[in-house]
């Protein structure tokens, strides 16, 4: 399944995406979430969006890039997946 998303900033600007769902059904990619996320009803998608970390406290996620071993491209390492985290 593939969408394509045309999305439109404040300054006018366009953007087109082309978003597919991953095929496998045990690990599931960040186009997965933005798919899930956009069945959200559009009033509810403005709400703010926060996770609870084990400690019970509600904050707002990042998006973070989790390597091999590094922990950086600069020194060659690979990217191994995208994590939705806590922590800034």
């Amino acid at each position: 399944m593939e969408y394509k998303i045309q999305i439109t900033d404040e300054a006018g600007n366009v953007r087109q995406y082309v978003v597919s769902r991953n095929s496998s059904s045990k690990d599931k990619s960040l186009n997965d979430f933005i798919l899930e996320a956009l069945q959200i009803s559009e009033d509810k998608r403005k709400l703010p969006l926060k996770i609870q970390c084990p400690n019970g406290l509600e904050v707002y996620p990042s998006i973070k890039m989790k390597f091999e071993n590094y922990g950086s491209p600069i020194l060659g390492d690979k990217l191994e997946a995208m994590h939705i985290t806590w922590r800034d």
